[in-house]
């Protein structure tokens, strides 16, 4: 049901109905190389760059890419093996009356000065300097763009964010904007997995290298170091979250839907907070690997030349008058044109936790969900923690196994509807309303929405056949500070900055962040959500921090304390 590869069916409904290929520029020129072109930034560090020019006379619109990787491994195929292959093909844009700028992030690569410290001050204004570099220079129009996905995603939020005056437009693809929020510590929990390998294995790998090779002196500045020692939103994270209302400049947002816990939060934050000249994509994609060869195939690059075309050629090929919203629907496995985001249509249904039994799934308490609220005067759950049965206390897992196979909802908590009797589209943000306690000072909730197939695809004794479709979380003692202001009816926003101990055996309402998704749920599948203190390894991506909680948390599902899951549901039409 879900796809791990790129379909033609699908990759051509991505897009737009009548997109003027013949109408974009034309692969008309060769291409000249400068290599380690420096470029002196304003407190005199010296940033390299390889300048990759139409071998022609004239001026040419330029795009920046401000890498991290090393800019010499740009040779690497964009395979999976080397996804950190994240510039798109550069001679495919230069050939096409562009100059592509690709940059060594201060401390690493051939930028051996400085020092790499994961989106400091500095390392924005080094962005600003560069862009106006680039501006400035002969073979420049004066009209800078910008490229990349995943990390180069990040850079260009921070570059617009500084509002360099030439920066003429971005495209940040699979890119999050918050960096306590979208990557290190979501809802409050710290995220172990990615930043502590990606900084280990990938970032310190290509730290700044000089002409005898790699610097002895360099990574001295430790991520994961920062991480453990600002756990609160302080003024160390305020300076590593992009400012959207800063951004001047147009903005592609390109979204990955399953890139939960990492990316996807920015880019639909970024698309629904800034003012300028906006469009949004959220792509397909299930598997690790995917978001590259969606970014480095033949439709994204036609979208990505149409919007450059556009804003820094004045290539007008009707770009800004089609629907400013591409949202891929899982189940139909179409792209589909949106006018706005929030889908306008969207009605905000509360479906509710119930006591059970499903009969849907093994777990420890099989709930139900309901479209109707509890009438029951006392219902609740209590849970102990850690659970004997999980694969690991340390590291959180809280799947088992059995038979020899990872079994995710056995020892955690489960909430399933009946089978559904129609279709049922679910487009947007999502949240989770819990009332809980807690015979601890502090708890965390971990959350899964789950698109379950037909029973008739079930297996007893086997784990449930189904799909993560998204995930939330939420660090008990940091819902204390909500920022009212920047919360919506469909995204509670907390500023992580002042945790509060919660009571032992008080019940408190908890509004649990859960990252958009968009799915078509079919006729006979259920919607389950799983809920726990920790996940599971084998299953979330990244994995979260554990530690040696011991405790029990009792959630409530009853009159008064009616516990639900509100979902974005888009009306079938009649």
């Amino acid at each position: 049901m879900y796809y791990t590869t790129l379909k033609p069916e699908i990759m051509s409904s991505m897009l737009p109905e009548g997109f003027p290929a013949d109408k974009l520029s034309k692969p008309t020129y060769g291409v000249t190389v400068q290599k380690d072109v420096m470029i002196t930034v304003r407190d005199g560090v010296r940033i390299a760059v390889d300048i990759f020019r139409p071998d022609a006379p004239g001026e040419f619109p330029a795009i920046l890419a401000a890498d991290a990787y090393q800019k010499d491994l740009m040779y690497l195929p964009a395979v999976p093996i080397f996804h950190m292959r994240e510039t798109n093909d550069i001679d495919w844009f230069v050939s096409r009356g562009y100059v592509y700028v690709h940059m060594d992030i201060r401390g690493t690569g051939h930028s051996v000065e400085g020092e790499w410290k994961y989106w400091s001050q500095e390392e924005q204004y080094d962005l600003y300097d560069c862009v106006e570099w680039i501006a400035e220079q002969p073979w420049c129009t004066g009209k800078v763009g910008m490229i990349g996905e995943s990390l180069l995603a990040w850079a260009q939020w921070f570059t617009a964010a500084t509002s360099p005056p030439h920066l003429a437009c971005i495209v940040p693809f699979d890119g999050g904007a918050d960096m306590y929020r979208d990557v290190v510590y979501h809802g409050g929990i710290m995220a172990v997995g990615f930043p502590s390998a990606w900084h280990f294995v990938e970032i310190r790998a290509h730290y700044r290298v000089g002409k005898h090779g790699p610097d002895p002196n360099s990574g001295r500045w430790d991520l994961a170091w920062n991480i453990v020692n600002h756990q609160e939103c302080d003024e160390f994270w305020k300076t590593r979250a992009a400012d959207f209302s800063k951004i001047k400049c147009p903005i592609f947002s390109i979204g990955v839907l399953h890139k939960i816990g990492l990316h996807l939060r920015g880019n639909i934050r970024g698309y629904e907070e800034v003012t300028v000249p906006k469009k949004l994509l959220l792509c397909h994609g299930e598997i690790d690997g995917d978001e590259m060869a969606i970014f480095n195939s033949p439709e994204m690059r036609q979208l990505l030349l149409r919007w450059y075309d556009h804003w820094l050629k004045g290539n007008d090929t009707g770009l800004m008058d089609e629907a400013p919203v591409t949202v891929f629907v899982r189940g139909t496995d179409r792209y589909r044109p949106e006018r706005e985001w929030p889908l306008p249509q969207t009605e905000y249904r509360n479906l509710y936790l119930h006591p059970g039994p499903s009969g849907a799934v093994e777990s420890l308490n099989d709930g139900g969900l309901s479209w109707e609220s509890p009438t029951e005067a006392s219902s609740s759950f209590t849970y102990h923690y850690p659970d004997p049965g999980w694969l690991s206390f340390a590291s959180g897992g809280s799947a088992v196994i059995e038979n020899g196979m990872v079994f995710p909802t056995k020892r955690i908590l489960t909430f399933t509807s009946e089978p559904l009797d129609s279709d049922l589209e679910v487009i947007g943000n999502v949240v989770l309303v819990l009332f809980a306690s807690s015979d601890q000072t502090d708890t965390e909730f971990l959350v899964r929405l789950v698109d379950q197939w037909p029973d008739a695809d079930q297996l007893a004794g086997t784990p449930p056949k189904g799909f993560i479709l998204t995930r939330g979380w939420l660090k008990a003692s940091h819902a204390a500070t909500k920022d009212e202001v920047l919360s919506k009816k469909y995204r509670p926003y907390y500023r992580h900055d002042e945790p509060r101990l919660i009571e032992p055996g008080k019940t408190y309402k908890y509004e649990i962040e859960v990252w958009s998704t968009s799915n078509c749920f079919k006729k006979d599948h259920r919607i389950r959500v799983e809920l726990a203190c920790a996940d599971s390894p084998p299953l979330d991506f990244g994995g979260h921090y554990y530690g040696l909680k011991v405790g029990n948390d009792t959630i409530y599902h009853e009159k008064e304390r009616a516990s639900h899951i509100v979902l974005p549901v888009i009306p079938a039409k009649e």
